[in-house]
């Protein structure tokens, strides 16, 4: 896509070879001199390309096995047996390898950045320039390019935490063995501590985002403060802690008991509103000094669009860096992108040459969550979901809920939707060059939301919680579901809507499974996930049907499908695949089938290949997906009549109910909420860093040490 140009520089940072097995290898002699090396900020960037060249896909592995999929909104598509990513996923039903490679890759590779960060930052240091700049607290090339490398220093040990719990922490060049030799657990107290104190000093120095050609591919002032609100936000949240561990005189707040077995506890700082002031004041610099980013509130693209949520995907699968993107890890068409392979709208076409090539989709949405917390008319809706799957022969195809993948595996993410790009690459799978989109506005302002509701600063929570549900809403349902809606809360109850609202805004992009965790609530949603999951497929079940009590939204084991032309047979002007469905249509409407749900179809650059299908195998019309239809009654008599299929909806849920019931979370069955035990899914350290620690670091939450 627009990768920066800089990243094909790596090939000059021999000096910081990455360690191959973890940081306890010393890195690989240096080919060039360090003095040359930051001679100059042109030298020296060419050092940072080599950490881009390793962050901008640093967290792809374990983000697509556990967080994207592992959440009470998001889930995979497969049997629960037939992928062994499931076990962490759904908390450890069963011991898992601690040298999983997806794991010990992201251990590997955030060393990596650390190791070259601190040698970078060194020698960054030494530097007489950047040393009159810091002294005279003037932005400069050198003080951005040295707060570039402390952000990708702390978004690593960032990420080790999140993963790992207590990880080996240093703010040092590691250059022999002799230092690495002593180097054993830390505290995430120390590492949260210790990295916010050094982007504190460092941030004021970076340019914000827009300055002085800096975009949101690179580390930004914006994303410095961002970042610190982040790490002050974690720490202040529950996380499950090792009992066998010190750590030292920071006291906690527990819910539920200790595990014996695995020795750990679900705990937060007691002192955790201290960190939940940072986070506050340093997301307010970032929405009070953005730079260039904001929360797109307008769509400027017209009639049928009005939607300016999804105006902001709209720009990443156009090849073009978001307005409200605050980082994004930057791709090159032809060469990588797992998005939206693994993250968007699936399609079932072959490796290459399809239309659109296959798309597996990894991240899938719960019935429950579709059905029973989204109301019909946010539009929010169907953007993050899809009823339908593309072909890759240039048409639609409906959704199964039989596990799988492709048009298998239940409702897929919409985000991201490789016929919906401005210019669609046909020639080859996961090549499509879309930005992943890491960190944007909408996440930023609410977490800045929730950290003020929890300092006590209602007023300024409202005002973000605001800003983003309503975008979400037309001007006509802004007093009912936005102000209406906020002005009542306060308590336990604006921070339980804010937690929601994240869920609602950011399904699909991976950030709620951290949150449940982060809220102390990941017991209660996986135990209410699993009951609405169960009381939906008893519903359908016995009734044929289930209707949401949050919604009125109803569920049902079939739904009726044809193929159409809707270009020819009723409005040329129609796109499907970029329109928004109309306020106030019913289903009494002809054109219902074909308008509702909205952001589905194919795309209309594909017209010349379309005309060479043998039928008008192109759109889908449908009716039954949110009213029950009697498969034996007047109404569907009439839809088949008219050409209509009955088409197997619900029923797949039924036909495969552990999947959807019995297997969610396996790891943490209802007995385990009845005995408030805490959640388990620290992942395990490597062995490899375990036999070269001379028992310095060791092995927690149960897991295996060999």
């Amino acid at each position: 896509m627009k990768k920066i140009s800089y990243l094909m520089l790596a090939a000059f940072v021999m000096m910081i070879t990455a360690c191959e097995k973890d940081f306890l290898e010393t890195p690989k002699p240096s080919s060039l001199d360090e003095s040359f090396l930051f001679s100059s900020p042109d030298e020296a960037q060419k050092a940072m390309a080599g950490i881009y060249d390793v962050q901008y896909d640093l967290d792809r592995l374990l983000y697509y096995e556990t967080e994207v999929v592992g959440s009470d909104s998001e889930r995979h598509p497969e049997n629960y047996s037939s992928q062994g990513r499931h076990i962490p996923e759904g908390l450890f039903a069963s011991e898992f390898n601690i040298n999983d490679g997806n794991s010990a890759t992201t251990w590997r590779e955030c060393y990596q950045v650390i190791t070259r960060a601190n040698m970078i930052l060194e020698g960054i240091e030494t530097n007489q320039d950047y040393q009159a700049d810091k002294a005279a607290n003037r932005k400069s090339a050198w003080t951005q390019l040295y707060g570039e490398a402390l952000a990708s220093r702390a978004t690593a040990f960032k990420l080790l935490v999140r993963y790992f719990g207590d990880v080996p922490y240093f703010d040092y060049a590691i250059r022999s063995a002799a230092q690495a030799d002593t180097i054993g657990l830390t505290s995430r107290d120390k590492i949260y501590d210790g990295e916010i104190a050094a982007l504190k000093e460092a941030v004021p120095l970076m340019y914000r985002l827009g300055e002085n050609g800096i975009t949101a591919e690179r580390f930004s002032g914006t994303y410095g403060d961002a970042l610190i609100g982040r790490l002050a936000f974690d720490a202040a949240g529950y996380q499950t802690r090792r009992t066998d561990f010190d750590y030292g005189n920071v006291s906690f707040d527990q819910i539920g008991i200790d595990n014996t077995t695995w020795q750990a506890k679900y705990v937060r700082r007691s002192d955790w509103t201290t960190y939940m002031a940072i986070a506050k004041e340093h997301y307010l610099n970032v929405v009070n000094n953005p730079g260039s980013a904001m929360l797109i509130e307008n769509d400027e693209r017209g009639a049928g669009f009005n939607n300016p949520f999804q105006r902001n995907f709209q720009y990443l699968m156009d090849l073009q860096v978001s307005p409200e993107s605050i980082y994004e890890s930057g791709y090159t068409r032809g060469k990588n992108s797992d998005f939206p392979y693994s993250f968007g709208r699936p399609s079932g076409g072959g490796g290459s040459n399809a239309y659109p090539p296959k798309n597996y989709g990894q991240a899938r949405i719960y019935a429950s969550f579709y059905y029973g917390d989204f109301l019909p008319n946010d539009k929010r809706r169907d953007v993050t979901a899809c009823v339908t799957a593309n072909s890759g022969a240039a048409s639609e195809r409906l959704m199964n809920f039989e596990p799988g993948s492709r048009e298998k595996g239940g409702l897929a993410m919409n985000k991201l939707d490789e016929a919906r790009f401005a210019d669609p690459y046909t020639v080859r799978q996961r090549q499509s060059g879309c930005n992943w989109q890491q960190l944007r506005m909408g996440d930023v302002m609410l977490d800045l939301a929730y950290a003020a509701a929890a300092t006590n600063d209602e007023a300024t929570a409202k005002t973000y919680l605001t800003k983003v549900r309503s975008r979400a809403f037309s001007a006509a349902d802004q007093a009912t579901h936005v102000t209406g809606y906020i002005s009542g809360l306060s308590g336990q109850d604006l921070l339980d809507a804010i937690a929601f609202e994240r869920k609602l805004e950011l399904a699909g992009e991976g950030k709620t499974r951290w949150d449940m965790t982060l809220y102390g609530t990941m017991p209660e949603r996986i135990k209410k996930l699993r009951d609405r999951q169960i009381d939906m497929v008893e519903g359908l079940k016995t009734d044929g049907y289930y209707t949401f009590p949050e919604t009125g939204m109803t569920i049902s084991n079939y739904v009726w499908t044809k193929y159409v032309n809707i270009k020819e047979d009723i409005d040329p002007s129609l796109n499907l695949l970029t329109a928004q469905s109309p306020e106030g249509i019913t289903p009494l409407d002809p054109t219902y089938p074909v308008l509702v749900p909205g952001w589905r179809g194919t795309s209309d650059l594909w017209t010349d290949y379309i005309s060479t299908l043998s039928s008008d195998k192109v759109n889908l019309a449908i009716r039954g997906l949110y009213e029950y239809i009697d498969p034996d009654g007047p109404v569907a008599a009439a839809l088949e009549a008219d050409g209509y299929e009955m088409s197997p909806w619900g029923i797949n849920m039924i036909n495969n109910e552990s999947q959807y019931t019995s297997d969610i979370f396996k790891g943490y069955p209802d007995e385990y909420y009845d005995q408030g035990q805490p959640p388990r899914y620290n992942r395990a350290i490597p062995f490899t860093t375990l036999a070269a620690s001379n028992g310095l670091i060791t092995q927690g939450y149960g897991h295996a040490s060999e």
